[in-house]
């Protein structure tokens, strides 16, 4: 029997859908004999009282949710998210860096640092890339701080509001899809499938409407992991692999017909109905991976 503690935050119960995933963790870590607490930021000095923490809060290196998966981590527990992994993920500059260092297909991607916003240097990424690009900061969740640029002026009016976030930001080229792969992966292995769909009129997952806070999302489509290609397996396998060995959702392009990574995700969403529809052992080998 493993002693699991689930680091979450309050706002983490303020949706349904993963409150429900939540539950499910739960259960399934109790059916099987262990013990599963939630632990808030108050008492995070309970750490040691555990073997095993599991992070379910949004995590970034400036984050409580760090110190949680750090603590736990030099204490010897298991963790998912482990600190590592949280770096390499929460920092798309380092990430896209390990993607051209072990091969792994990406979508065509250059850096740019603030004191490059000039005119010659945003027209040879424009030649590069094309019209329009888009625009990352290196430290992104739910499409926040990223956004596309079809001219200079709206490059530079981009790039000046990021750079106030960051030193060096990531330029991509722009790669229509009607839907974006998200695979779950875990340890290696594949845990689930699916197909984020991109709002009609937009063009990401989640997109605001014009002139309002609010963010529109779109469907989440699963398919069963056994009838994925091949390929898709092969290049989500291969993408995790630069980050570690823990649980991550890779964001996948299919673009003629190959497949090229948008970006690996730690803390990867899972929303009761949502991407457990089709494989519903998520929530038992993620405590099993927790408990070994």
């Amino acid at each position: 029997m493993s002693k699991i503690a689930c680091f979450v935050e309050k706002y983490n119960f303020t949706d349904p859908r993963e409150e429900g995933a939540l539950q499910n963790f739960k259960r399934a870590a109790e059916a099987s004999g262990n013990q599963f607490s939630f632990l808030f930021r108050e008492n995070i000095e309970d750490i040691p009282k555990y073997d095993a923490v599991f992070i379910r809060a949004t995590t970034d290196p400036l984050f409580t949710s760090y110190i949680v998966s750090k603590t736990a981590w030099e204490l010897g527990l298991k963790v998912i998210d482990d600190p590592e992994s949280i770096t390499i993920c929460g920092n798309k500059i380092h990430q896209y860096a390990l993607f051209e260092k072990y091969n792994v297909p990406h979508i065509p991607t250059v850096f740019l640092n603030k004191d490059d916003l000039h005119h010659k240097k945003i027209s040879e990424i424009f030649d590069e890339l094309g019209k329009p690009v888009v625009i990352k900061a290196p430290y992104t969740s739910f499409s926040r701080y990223v956004e596309k640029a079809a001219c200079e002026t709206s490059f530079r009016d981009v790039a000046k509001r990021f750079f106030k976030k960051s030193d060096v930001l990531a330029i991509q080229k722009f790669t229509p899809t009607a839907f974006d792969w998200r695979v779950g992966v875990l340890n290696n292995d594949i845990l689930y499938v699916c197909k984020y769909l991109i709002p009609k009129g937009k063009w990401k997952h989640g997109a605001k409407l014009r002139g309002k806070p609010t963010v529109v999302w779109g469907r989440t489509v699963s398919s069963q992991k056994r009838d994925m290609p091949d390929r898709l397996r092969e290049v989500a396998l291969k993408a995790c692999s630069v980050a570690g060995k823990g649980l991550y959702g890779v964001d996948i392009k299919e673009v003629n017909g190959d497949y090229v990574v948008v970006e690996i995700n730690d803390n990867p969403s899972i929303y009761a109905g949502y991407e457990d529809s089709m494989d519903k052992d998520i929530y038992q080998r993620i405590i099993a991976y927790l408990s070994d």
